[in-house]
């Protein structure tokens, strides 16, 4: 069974992650996290893209272009931070284990969110921004 209360506390750290991100608040007239969660999380059970099942992905996209690295990285760790308390990490050692895929890439890299790599150059290596 579910818990609720715990799934609740997920869509919650979800909703402020969201809105810390993208510069949005809870607002409703106004499209928020708690919009964008629930198209999200479509997407991602059905495997998919935003776009094949809600008509909320022309905002969604346009909330992350007015948006900006900087602030992303600053919703992702303030968030990671919060998540992570409770589990006492810097009391502990710990491994990070990081998963990467070595596929070479040919297409336009040009764009905001893709960064190329053909592996044409031996050590010529690729990263996230969250990882700079």
């Amino acid at each position: 069974m579910i818990d609720s209360q715990r799934l609740y506390h997920t869509l919650k750290v979800l909703d402020h992650f969201i809105n810390d991100a993208l510069g949005l608040e809870y607002d409703p007239p106004k499209l928020s996290g708690f919009h964008y969660n629930r198209e999200l999380l479509k997407a991602a059970v059905a495997n998919t893209y935003v776009e094949t099942i809600s008509n909320r992905a022309d905002s969604l996209h346009l909330s992350i272009e007015k948006s900006s690295i900087d602030r992303i990285k600053s919703a992702f760790l303030s968030t990671t931070k919060a998540v992570t308390k409770p589990f006492l990490l810097k009391e502990r050692r710990m491994m990070l284990a990081f998963d990467y895929t070595a596929e070479d890439f040919y297409g336009d890299s040009g764009g905001r969110w893709l960064h190329g790599w053909t592996g044409e150059e031996r050590g010529e290596s690729q990263s996230s921004p969250f990882c700079q």
